[in-house]
């Protein structure tokens, strides 16, 4: 989830992800959000940066890529240190500022090593957040495991889908407790650090405990709990209650005191001028890299970048100093031009199955960490987006224009969890309606399916009448959106097999 740059920052992520979002997370940055911006007003380019790449198709940032791991030029090895860097930093900006003391409080930010609770579904009212979530509450933690391990307890959570993703300092995301993984039964989990190895106290040894290795020492927790509707929120707010946080040895409340942090805004990050490889030099000695990776460190220390240094005071030779200006720039250039070609488009959805873990794809991971940080793996969910229908023109409700999405039978999405189909309007909020609907899906109350088992969906600014309404999403008299959630996908959606029937326009005899 992302902040709108008019109103404060209600929790940074993007996750995007918000915010990602979704963070997180299910979410897209407000600095990329305008999708009409780059095409005209009757056919839909999908040039807007989406949740998820498919490396396929940039043939271009690949051999750029090649080309700055082989080379020992020193704008070229900046250039390689900005993309690889650009997920460690973004982690260390976004843990400076939500646990920050002088930062306005807001639910989702707080101190370390506990959780920070978002306890009510957004509506239409609120502006803060892009393309937020109808269908879950989110619980967040930014972990710091230098001062040791970290005890998590989970209830046991029945009859509802929910997640615990476990993203490391790079952003990938290494472990999952949850409906899909553990089951409905919680447990005592003891989180460690990549090299802890020291002895628990009495009154924590005797507990049985599964050992959870973070990568890294910083680990970013999100929490993603299922809501049966608004009648439903005080269940789930008992059940956040009962996840808990506690450090073994003392606990490190919070990770930092700048009096003015810097919002951990995609537009920020280049901002930082060579104070970015200040904060990534810093970060690795806390956060070390795969041991397949420690020979870039080597490659960066030639042009000052490395453990615990500070290129900004510490350089002084203007030809480094340049083409460490110069790496910021063109790595931002690189980054676009990926964020800009991802997904992999059919029936005018965009569908992305590489995101989470990212291994040596370090273009790959800046990309989704810029527009989508905190993003699932796809077995634990995918987020195709449209913003077309069937013929390629942008969606657009206006002038009682009205849309159709026919799942055939047997046909809607195939999933574990729960699937979900959402309506944004052009600026990706919530649309005010007079039923209050902001989604819908197989959780849904009253949804209607056809005599031969197919569903329809109703998509028009205008309620339909009484016979369709069970299957209606409101649109706005404009410009729209639509995300379609799939958690716990079946194997089908994951391997690409399962495609979404395309937003149909519905012609009317006048």
């Amino acid at each position: 989830m992302f902040k709108n740059n008019k109103k404060s920052m209600l929790m940074a992520i993007p996750v995007s992800f918000l915010i990602m979002t979704s963070a997180i997370l299910n979410g897209y940055s407000v600095n990329n959000r305008n999708a009409y911006a780059d095409v005209d007003n009757k056919t839909a380019s999908l040039t807007s940066p989406i949740e998820g790449p498919d490396s396929a198709n940039i043939t271009n940032a690949g051999i750029i890529m090649k080309q700055l791991l082989s080379s020992n030029k020193p704008y070229d090895i900046a250039t390689l240190a900005y993309i690889w860097g650009y997920p460690l930093v973004t982690s260390e900006v976004t843990k400076a500022f939500v646990t920050n003391p002088n930062v306005p409080a807001a639910p989702g930010r707080g101190p370390a090593n506990q959780f920070n609770h978002l306890g009510q579904l957004t509506t239409a009212k609120e502006k803060d957040i892009v393309r937020p979530n109808a269908d879950t509450l989110y619980s967040y933690s930014w972990i710091d495991l230098k001062g040791g391990p970290i005890v998590l307890k989970v209830p046991n959570i029945v009859n509802r889908y929910y997640t615990l993703q476990f993203l490391d300092a790079y952003s990938n995301s290494f472990h999952y407790i949850g409906t899909r993984t553990t089951g409905e039964k919680g447990g005592t989990f003891l989180i460690t650090g990549p090299n802890w190895k020291g002895t628990l106290p009495a009154n924590y040894s005797s507990m049985n405990m599964s050992k959870i290795q973070s990568p890294t020492n910083i680990v970013f927790l999100i929490g993603r709990i299922l809501v049966n509707g608004p009648q439903d929120v005080t269940n789930v707010n008992q059940i956040q209650k009962n996840l808990t946080l506690t450090p073994v040895f003392h606990n490190t409340t919070r990770t930092t005191s700048e009096a003015k942090p810097i919002e951990p805004l995609a537009s920020n990050i280049p901002k930082l001028g060579i104070q970015f490889f200040d904060i990534l030099s810093k970060s690795l000695v806390n956060n070390p890299p795969p041991a397949n990776q420690t020979y870039l460190i080597k490659k960066f220390e030639t042009i000052g970048i490395g453990l615990g240094k500070t290129p900004s005071n510490d350089i002084t030779n203007q030809t480094i100093i340049q083409a460490l200006k110069t790496g910021i720039s063109e790595g931002e250039k690189i980054i676009d031009e990926k964020t800009a070609n991802i997904g992999t488009v059919v029936n005018g959805w965009s569908v992305n199955l590489q995101v989470g873990t990212y291994g040596e794809d370090y273009l790959l991971r800046a990309a989704v960490a810029k527009v989508g940080f905190g993003a699932n793996i796809p077995q634990e969910a995918i987020y195709p987006l449209t913003f077309t229908d069937a013929n390629g023109t942008l969606l657009n409700a206006a002038n009682n224009t009205n849309y159709l999405m026919h799942f055939g039978k047997g046909q809607v999405p195939p999933v574990k969890g729960f699937w979900s189909l959402t309506m944004y309007d052009k600026d990706g909020f919530f649309v005010d309606n007079p039923i209050n609907r902001y989604n819908i899906g197989d959780r849904t109350l009253g949804l209607k399916n056809n005599t031969d088992s197919s569903l329809d969906i109703s998509i028009s600014s205008k309620n339909p009448g009484q016979a369709k309404e069970s299957n209606w999403l409101p649109a706005p008299d404009g410009p729209f959106t639509l995300l379609l959630r799939m958690y716990i996908p079946d194997d089908s959606v994951v391997k690409g097999q399962y495609q979404i029937p395309p937003v149909e326009k519905v012609v009317t005899n006048k």
